[in-house]
C-alpha cells in the first residue's frame, strides 16, 4: 500500500525528469557550491536544525490552507487524470506539497545524522586521508537543505496558481450571474413597457 502511494506521489510530480529539469535543483545547486565556506565547515547542521522544524510547521500549514481553497464544484474540475492518462492539477499541487514535505524531513534527518558522528580527526590519523568523503557527504546534506528552501517556493507558487484558478472561476461565475441578472432586468423593463402600452391602448 505504501509502495503505491509512493509511486503515485513520484508520479504526479513528475519523476526523474521533472528533478533534472527542475529550476529550482539548478538554483539550489548554485548556491550550495557558493556556500561552500560555510558547509564546508563543522556546525553547519545548527542553520538546518533551527530552520527546518519552524519551516516544516509552515508546510503543513500551507497544505491545510490548500486542502481548504475552493469549494466541492472547484475540487472536482481540478481532478480527475487526463484523456491521456496524465495527473491532474489537483494532484500536481499536492505533489508539491509533498515533495516540499519530504525534502524537509531528509534535511532535518542527514543534519541529525551529521551532528551525531562528527569527531574530529587528527592529520596524522589514517581516516584523514578520506577527509574528502566526508566533504562529499556535507555538500549532499547541504543541497538537500537548500533545496527544501528552494521548495518552500516552487510549493508557494503551486498555491498561488491554484488561488489564481479559483479566482478565476469566481471572476467568470460573477460575470454570468451579472449577464443573467442584466436580462432579467431587460425583460422585465420590456414586460412592464408592454404592459403599460396596452393599458394606453385599452384607454
Amino acid at each position: 500500500m505504501s509502495n503505491n502511494i509512493i509511486s503515485v506521489y513520484w508520479r504526479s510530480y513528475g519523476g526523474f525528469k521533472a528533478l533534472i529539469n527542475s529550476p529550482f535543483v539548478k538554483i539550489s545547486l548554485v548556491l550550495t557550491f557558493l556556500l561552500f565556506p560555510h558547509w564546508s565547515k563543522p556546525e553547519w547542521w545548527n542553520d538546518v536544525l533551527s530552520i527546518m522544524p519552524n519551516l516544516l510547521g509552515f508546510s503543513l500549514g500551507g497544505y491545510a490552507m490548500w486542502m481548504a481553497i475552493g469549494d466541492d464544484e472547484f475540487r472536482k474540475l481540478i481532478s480527475g487524470e487526463d484523456d491521456d492518462g496524465e495527473p491532474s492539477p489537483y494532484m500536481e499541487v499536492n505533489a508539491a506539497f509533498v515533495h516540499f514535505i519530504f525534502l524537509q524531513i531528509i534535511a532535518i534527518l542527514l543534519a541529525i545524522f551529521a551532528k551525531a558522528y562528527y569527531f574530529r580527526i587528527p592529520s596524522t590519523h589514517w581516516l584523514a586521508d578520506f577527509i574528502a568523503l566526508g566533504i562529499i557527504f556535507y555538500f549532499i546534506c547541504y543541497f538537500v537543505f537548500i533545496y527544501a528552501l528552494a521548495s518552500a517556493v516552487a510549493a508557494t507558487l503551486a498555491l498561488l496558481q491554484v488561488s489564481s484558478w479559483y479566482d478565476l472561476k469566481q471572476t467568470k461565475a460573477t460575470r454570468v450571474l451579472q449577464v443573467k441578472l442584466k436580462l432579467e432586468q431587460h425583460n422585465n423593463l420590456k414586460s412592464k413597457i408592454s404592459k403599460l402600452r396596452n393599458v394606453s391602448k385599452k384607454h
